[in-house]
């Protein structure tokens, strides 16, 4: 915990009326948005960053404008046990979410690799190719809405855009009907024994060279 020590949290207090319940749903929707930790009833906290600062007086100004009231506190954790707990929490739950955009794009890889090989292609395919590529976008969408923990999820997030801008390439490919181009860009995919994250970063990188040819 020593690379921790001192690290900063922003802390959300507020009080919003009882009646009518939607603003108390409404609250509650927005600091699950922002992918805030529940420390107690109607306190959330995040690692300070100047962009979780600006979310959390966004939404203070919102419940005051509700009737209710907000405070905002900088803080530092004196347990490094509690630190880790919040920390650990939170990254999980990120981190689910970009496997999700991970897991369903190594499925859209392992199809795209088996029309390469038999250079399958009609319009219900490229139908089914796209509303996949779409859920992928969407499920991405919310992974980053939701992700305000900086160079903590950076890893992560990185693997997971990679994968999805080669899905989204080998979809372009595979609609034009370049059949040996697609194979030499999911080569590296189909190597056995290389993670999501070297196969991700070996399409990236044959899709630079690709693109430069």
């Amino acid at each position: 915990m020593s690379e921790r020590s001192g690290m900063r949290w922003l802390q959300l207090t507020y009080k919003v009326p009882s009646e009518p319940s939607q603003k108390r749903v409404w609250v509650w929707r927005r600091l699950q948005h922002l992918g805030a930790y529940p420390l107690q009833h109607s306190v959330y906290v995040l690692p300070f960053t100047e962009e979780v600062e600006k979310q959390f007086r966004q939404l203070a100004s919102e419940i005051r404008e509700l009737g209710g009231e907000a405070c905002l506190f900088a803080l530092v954790a004196l347990d490094p046990a509690d630190e880790e707990r919040m920390l650990q929490t939170l990254l999980e739950a990120r981190h689910r979410e970009y496997d999700q955009v991970i897991q369903l794009g190594e499925r859209f890889l392992a199809h795209a690799a088996s029309l390469a090989d038999i250079e399958c292609h009609s319009e219900v395919i490229q139908a089914e190719l796209g509303d996949c590529l779409e859920k992928l976008h969407g499920l991405f969408r919310s992974a980053r809405r939701h992700d305000l923990l900086g160079p903590l999820t950076a890893a992560k997030r990185a693997t997971a855009a990679e994968l999805l801008a080669s899905c989204e390439q080998l979809f372009r490919i595979l609609v034009e009907g370049d059949y040996p181009r697609a194979r030499r860009l999911l080569a590296p995919y189909g190597e056995k024994g290389a993670n999501t994250a070297e196969r991700s970063q070996q399409l990236a990188d044959s899709s630079r060279v690709a693109g430069q040819l």
